[in-house]
């Protein structure tokens, strides 16, 4: 059964979540590739039901087993226990249909990838992302029995191994090297819980972000979304995935706005507050040079693998595959010059720096 706006609301009755009587109502939240996703409101509560496609809605021909929503449910069921504040609560898993019910975000929550695209670059986003993953990857591999259940990469290589890296060995062969090498470290070093689709687009923030809390400290109120490519792997992927979108994204704003180079800046200020804080939270992949060659690989796939940033122009894509290409050769050795477009802070006040541009 394939879920619609029409048939959702009847689906949450069959399962219990809301009862008949509830006054409910539904509506499509689009914007991503892998699923029907949808909105239901009812009673005064909001949730979230989403079944993954069998295919994603992209130009190439992407297959992809609808089973990767019960590696989500799981997922969701262990990670919300290390960090419940950060991630929507599971309701309701239907294995015979691959539907899941979860928490919604509180209204006027935004997805992250909007805001950045928009010329908002807040670190503190960053800083609180960089605490929930490193937190993630060290408890995680902590725990060997529970990982081993993760260990199956097929979905892995569905969703990325193969549109991504071995697209990219096929399209670019000068680079087939460096960039299949990438791949054999995401596949053979299996020793913690790897989100898989760690994006600015499966983060949502609220409107506190950047304001202060009660202590004075920078509030991050965030939710990290979208499970389904969980996988026990190579902690270096979810950094380097992160990473390879705020550097995207600095491309594009340095050719599309005014404030390109403060939005730059405040990018490259934004991934370092994430590495920093994904280490003092106990994250293993801290090895710069690992980092920039695995950001390096997915650079390349956002241009030529199958799934290509639509945001970028011509001459962005361009400059985008060309640091791709110096990265993953090892060309590039930290992470600050995958920012070109960043100026650097006086060496006497390295906290001079924008932390929030907007238009």
């Amino acid at each position: 059964m394939r879920l619609s706006v029409d048939t959702v609301t009847s689906f949450l009755h069959g399962r219990g979540v809301i009862t008949p009587d509830t006054p409910a109502t539904a509506t499509v939240l689009a914007g991503g590739v892998s699923g029907a996703t949808f909105l239901v409101c009812a009673g005064g509560a909001r949730y979230v039901v989403k079944q993954p496609l069998p295919f994603l809605a992209v130009a190439d021909e992407w297959p992809a087993r609808q089973e990767r929503a019960g590696v989500e449910a799981a997922a969701l069921g262990w990670l919300a226990d290390l960090t419940p504040g950060h991630l929507p609560r599971l309701l309701d898993y239907d294995p015979s249909e691959f539907v899941l019910t979860m928490t919604a975000a509180p209204p006027g929550w935004a997805e992250w990838r909007s805001v950045l695209l928009g010329g908002r670059v807040d670190v503190a986003a960053g800083a609180t992302l960089g605490r929930v993953l490193g937190t993630w990857h060290a408890s995680s591999a902590g725990a060997p029995e529970r990982l081993a259940t993760y260990g199956d990469l097929t979905m892995f290589l569905e969703l990325r191994g193969d549109p991504y890296h071995r697209t990219v060995a096929a399209r670019r062969p000068d680079l087939a090297e460096p960039v299949l090498a990438c791949l054999d470290e995401l596949l053979t070093r299996q020793s913690c819980l790897v989100h898989g689709d760690f994006s600015p687009k499966n983060v949502l923030v609220g409107a506190a972000i950047g304001a202060a809390d009660a202590a004075g400290d920078p509030a991050a109120d965030l939710w990290v979304l979208d499970f389904e490519v969980a996988h026990a792997g190579n902690p270096v992927f979810d950094v380097a995935f992160l990473l390879h979108h705020l550097v995207m994204k600095a491309v594009h704003l340095s050719t599309t706005e005014s404030l390109g180079a403060r939005c730059a800046a405040a990018l490259l200020a934004c991934a370092d507050a994430f590495r920093a804080e994904y280490a003092d939270a106990g994250g293993p992949a801290v090895d710069e040079a690992d980092v920039v060659r695995h950001t390096g690989a997915l650079l390349l796939a956002r241009v030529h693998g199958k799934s290509p940033a639509a945001y970028l122009t011509a001459a962005g894509a361009a400059e985008v595959s060309a640091l791709g290409a110096h990265a993953v050769t090892g060309e590039l050795e930290s992470v600050a010059e995958l920012f070109p477009h960043a100026p650097g802070p006086p060496a006497d006040h390295p906290d001079d720096v924008d932390r929030t541009v907007s238009r």
